[in-house]
């Protein structure tokens, strides 16, 4: 059976981030700017200063990044560092427009009802606008106040785990969230089990929300969604998060 997202909380930030192509074996999502909601919709700040810059990115530096053949936004000249024009028109061109015959379709895929009401920001987020072409994508840290939130996730690194586990996922498998404190790359990194084996991890950033909602929510999820190729198998899941008092049928 199929979940709808149903609770929904306007993000109070959005990140921009990039991925270098798949031929530099490097598939860090680095954050390379602060999407801020304002009354003109969204306004974009590069993440400019190095000491920032590698807070967000687990020490990584700007001149990495570049060396991978980042060159910043098309639409947003890195000579500015704020940008508070053309941000939101900007970032939905990456997605069909509402106004589209099949847009319901395309809204189905991320689990989203065609009666669901939804601005322009919260949609960006719901969908992440990712394009095959620039590795470019909006990634919600979940920096909200919602009591109650209905997710859809791409699970990170399941294509290391799928082709070693004692049998495949299903849809509808029910998996289980925790904290990965022994994780050897990322003390604060949160993985996604199923059946006690390792199926890969929740995004880093968006781990330390998971975090948070571990120790004062009620986290369920169950695999809502396999596809990928044969040599990159994805997967997805449906995440309900709840007060403790609510239950997963809520």
């Amino acid at each position: 059976m199929e979940n709808w997202i149903q609770h929904v909380a306007n993000p109070k930030k959005l990140y921009l981030a990039w991925q270098a192509p798949e031929n530099f074996n490097e598939r860090f999502r680095w954050i390379v700017a602060e999407l801020l909601p304002d009354p003109a919709g969204l306004s974009l700040r590069y993440v400019d200063d190095p000491e920032e810059f590698k807070r967000l990115n687990s020490g990584k530096t700007i001149e990495r990044i570049r060396e991978l053949g980042y060159a910043g936004y098309p639409a947003f000249n890195q000579k500015r560092s704020l940008h508070t024009e053309g941000v939101v028109d900007a970032l939905l061109r990456r997605l069909p427009p509402r106004s589209r015959p099949d847009f319901d379709a395309y809204k189905k895929l991320f689990r989203l009802a065609p009666d669901l009401v939804l601005s322009d920001i919260a949609l960006l987020a719901m969908t992440e606008a990712k394009l095959p072409s620039d590795g470019f994508s909006v990634v919600n840290p979940f920096d909200t106040e919602g009591a109650n939130l209905d997710l859809m996730l791409e699970i990170a690194g399941y294509r290391h785990y799928a082709s070693t586990l004692s049998s495949p996922p299903r849809v509808g498998d029910r998996v289980v969230i925790v904290d990965e404190p022994e994780n050897s790359y990322d003390e604060n990194a949160v993985m996604v089990t199923r059946g006690g084996e390792k199926i890969g991890n929740i995004n880093r950033l968006q781990a330390k929300a998971f975090r948070s909602w571990l120790n004062e929510r009620q986290v369920e999820a169950v695999i809502e969604r396999l596809n990928g190729r044969p040599d990159h198998p994805r997967a997805f899941v449906f995440v309900k998060v709840r007060l403790v008092a609510n239950q997963f049928a809520a």
